[in-house]
């Protein structure tokens, strides 16, 4: 027998997937206007669940680790040192080294290096 939306958020809470919740209604639509298939909405909604749980384990841990608040980039007074070059240092905050590190250590060709 179908749940209502309500009766499924009640059932999403007690089995304690509450990231769900909060995008099923407008999944749901997507679904009714066919802008979206069963399966594709699911698993939109497992990865909502899952990017709540990501997100509330990271704010955990920074709670716990007793840091000031965290800080980004978008924030920072890049007047203070005008020899900092700002370019270079918004690349390194991409972290796309790492992706070309792993790329190369598993002995990935230069040509495949540059298409990434």
């Amino acid at each position: 027998m179908p749940m209502s939306i309500p009766e499924l958020e009640r059932a999403l809470r007690s089995l304690r997937l509450s990231g769900m919740i909060a995008t099923l209604e407008p999944r749901a639509l997507q679904v009714a206007n066919q802008e979206m298939d069963f399966l594709e909405a699911f698993s939109w909604l497992v990865q909502d669940e899952l990017d709540r749980r990501r997100s509330r384990l990271l704010e955990r841990r920074h709670t716990l680790s007793g840091l000031p608040d965290e800080k980004d980039l978008k924030s920072f007074d890049w007047s203070y040192n005008a020899r900092l070059p700002k370019r270079d240092v918004l690349e390194l905050a991409t972290l796309k080294f790492l992706v070309y590190t792993a790329l190369f250590n598993r002995g990935t060709s230069t040509k495949e290096l540059e298409r990434h």
